[in-house]
């Protein structure tokens, strides 16, 4: 069970109750949860409400400062309505100074660009980044943390709605099942999408400056059927060699979704590996729970789930 708390601008807490409404969007492809909540209007929340929490069984699970708070006079009553992101928002909201790091470790990282907006690195690695990371005028925190990461661990980082930073990359622990037949998660709803435009067929890659876009990284997918070429300059930047990879892996990984409708909450399933067993499409395995928004209100809880190949 979901509790909800208000903690205002002089430290105190008080429970959100009753919440009439709850809708919240967690994305691993999307740095900052996003919650909005609604409640029977309280100027005392509207005026001094500083941060919107939510907890499940004592857990902390998201934390954000509202984006907004908005007051809503209907016939029914007056409501108020909090919109909030969790504290990956402050990275995407805020330019970095433009400097250049050379060898920057975590600690740096985390001092420089996590920290300052309530952001904890979940790894305690010492081992520098033994190359220089430059700063560009009008990148924001998230993009040097993006970069920072792609270069010295290969991945993608992932900000918890918590505020933990995952910067090695984000996976939960455990298999989830999803099932029409009585086993594991059951769901209302099922559809599958198979996104061929979403397929790259091969990325053209520039190795040195006198010679043009000649050597080819081709997509083994066999699911591939028409041409869609990427080009990527590797002769200014070692690590855009990389970026050819995970162009393809990235269009496989989205060229198929399977979005599930649940009851209940599913916020805890995000980035767990998953299996959809259907009594008619059969067996669906080596996915990811990617994407999960949660809803709450007089009908009762909902999730809808969607699932990506890992």
């Amino acid at each position: 069970m979901l509790s909800f708390v208000i903690v205002k601008d002089d430290g105190t807490k008080a429970a959100l109750d009753p919440v009439l409404t709850a809708v919240w969007d967690c994305d691993m492809d999307v740095p900052a949860d996003s919650l909005t909540v609604t409640c029977p209007f309280d100027g005392e929340l509207r005026d001094h409400t500083e941060e919107l929490r939510v907890y499940e069984n004592g857990r902390l699970l998201f934390c954000g400062k509202p984006d907004e708070l908005a007051v809503i006079k209907e016939k029914t009553g007056v409501i108020l309505r909090i919109s909030a992101r969790s504290p990956a928002a402050g990275l995407l909201d805020n330019e970095a100074e433009p400097l250049v790091y050379n060898s920057p470790n975590v600690a740096l990282i985390a001092k420089r660009h996590l920290l300052p907006f309530g952001v904890t690195p979940a790894e305690d690695d010492s081992v520098p980044y033994y190359d220089r990371l430059q700063i560009e005028k009008g990148e924001t925190h998230w993009q040097v943390l993006q970069r920072f990461c792609r270069g010295r661990y290969g991945s993608e980082p992932r900000i918890a709605g918590d505020g933990t930073a995952y910067l090695q990359g984000y996976s939960a622990k455990g298999n989830v099942v999803f099932s029409d037949g009585g086993e594991g998660v059951a769901y209302y709803s099922l559809k599958e999408s198979s996104r061929r435009h979403r397929l790259i067929s091969e990325v053209r890659v520039k190795v040195d400056r006198l010679n043009g876009y000649r050597s080819r990284i081709g997509n083994p997918n066999p699911a591939v059927r028409e041409p869609r070429v990427r080009y990527i300059n590797a002769a200014k930047n070692s690590t855009a060699l990389a970026a050819a990879y995970r162009i393809l892996r990235n269009s496989n990984r989205d060229s198929y979704a399977l979005t599930l409708e649940c009851p209940g909450c599913g916020i805890s399933l995000l980035g767990k590996s998953a299996e959809v067993r259907d009594s008619v499409l059969g067996i669906r395995g080596s996915l990811a729970v990617s994407k999960v928004r949660y809803t709450a209100g007089s009908k009762g809880e909902r999730s809808v789930i969607t699932l990506k190949g890992e």
